[in-house]
């Protein structure tokens, strides 16, 4: 009798979790249902994910007055993982496994919070939405010669702008972290400026909400034994360093922010004011439901609207926008377009293109900006005219 009773309330408390996990899998609050050890059921959001564990890394830990660095090489025809405690003067290494690259970089002396406004650079290339995809961004950088064959800046006091959503979909986002990481130190000593601008899939992450994030990422978080939501918390490098980030710039009479300034944003906010708001958001916990009505990361806030690229405002409404904020023009990204072009009379210019499906055959493009002119580029550096 007793043994009956037991299997019945072990089989209920079975249909209960399958239950309730099922019902968290399908509202997308979990990632994961584990069924059995090593055996799980995944929320699907995406294509069919065949991701699985590869070289990552590396990714610095701050704890207990030590710096730890995590990472997964490639041995053989393997990976093997490591721990190393390291301190700021080491050199580290990232190994790029799509492409086979290697580049070195130093961790910074200190981290600042980024200045809003800057001075209009001779040239700049602007893009955004990467989303991990390091054979693509390197292959524009390269092109237009932002770096060179040993993924080192060469584009001296001019600007890269990177306007946002770097983080999933694709496989190399701590690559391309780091990359962007180690070009800004570059070209700080060359007069030159990386802009790395938040979007909603930076915040996403920051704040652990992990639905968009491959099946090679959860697989390497089991395989170095450090949960995936540590990877970007406020005690690591990477985690500190996207926290100083902004959520708009103006560059120039040039505003570039993710998905864009929405019409009848309260008036009372300078730009500066909601990029201190946006990184505040960061860490802090919502109440249930009250995120999404949030005015500086919710559905309307400059990371995610998408009312400007559907062209649901009116002229009058984009002027006034910009007059607010004194800028002639805003450069968004967050909703795909067939080609970068201009909207709203050449008042908006729309950055964001199917970069996988493009760096797949061979192609990449991106908005260039020289002699007061916009202009489209190719991975070959050959210009078009944006239209």
């Amino acid at each position: 009798m007793k043994l009956k009773k037991t299997l019945l309330l072990m089989t209920l408390a079975i249909i209960l979790y399958l239950g309730i996990g099922s019902l968290l899998l399908y509202t997308e609050t979990i990632q994961r249902l584990y069924i059995f050890p090593g055996w799980s059921i995944k929320h699907g959001n995406t294509d069919e994910d065949n991701s699985t564990v590869s070289s990552d890394g590396p990714i610095i830990i701050y704890e207990n007055n030590k710096i730890l660095g995590y990472q997964i090489f490639p041995k053989d025809t393997l990976f093997t993982t490591s721990k190393v405690e390291i301190s700021k003067q080491d050199t580290l290494s990232c190994y790029v496994d799509e492409t086979k690259d290697t580049f070195k970089f130093q961790l910074k002396d200190s981290l600042e919070i980024e200045p809003t406004e800057y001075a209009l650079p001779n040239k700049m290339l602007v893009i955004s939405d990467i989303e991990g995809n390091f054979k693509g961004f390197k292959s524009i950088l390269l092109g237009n010669k932002i770096i060179d064959n040993k993924l080192n800046w060469k584009f001296g006091n001019n600007h890269l702008v990177l306007v946002g959503d770097f983080f999933d979909r694709g496989l190399n986002i701590t690559e391309c972290l780091w990359l962007i990481y180690k070009l800004e130190k570059e070209a700080e000593k060359q007069g030159g400026k990386v802009h790395f601008i938040l979007g909603n899939h930076e915040m996403m992450n920051l704040k652990s909400e992990l639905r968009y994030v491959r099946d090679k990422y959860h697989e390497n978080a089991d395989t170095l034994k450090l949960d995936y939501k540590k990877w970007y918390a406020n005690n690591t490098e990477l985690g500190r360093w996207l926290r100083t980030k902004n959520g708009v710039e103006k560059i120039g009479d040039y505003l570039f922010v993710h998905a864009g300034i929405r019409k009848g944003f309260p008036e009372k906010y300078i730009l500066k004011e909601i990029n201190e708001n946006i990184r505040k958001s960061i860490d802090t916990n919502f109440e249930k439901g009250k995120k999404r009505d949030d005015i500086f990361i919710g559905n309307e806030s400059p990371l995610w609207y998408r009312g400007i690229a559907k062209e649901d405002e009116n002229q009058k409404d984009i002027e006034k926008t910009l007059a607010k904020f004194k800028a002639s023009k805003m450069i968004i990204g967050h909703t795909i377009f067939e080609e970068i072009q201009y909207l709203y009379n050449q008042k908006v210019i729309t950055i964001d293109l199917e970069h996988k499906a493009n760096s797949d055959k061979g192609k990449m493009y991106a908005l260039w900006f020289e002699n007061n002119d916009f202009k489209i580029t190719d991975q070959n550096g050959a210009k078009t005219t944006l239209k």
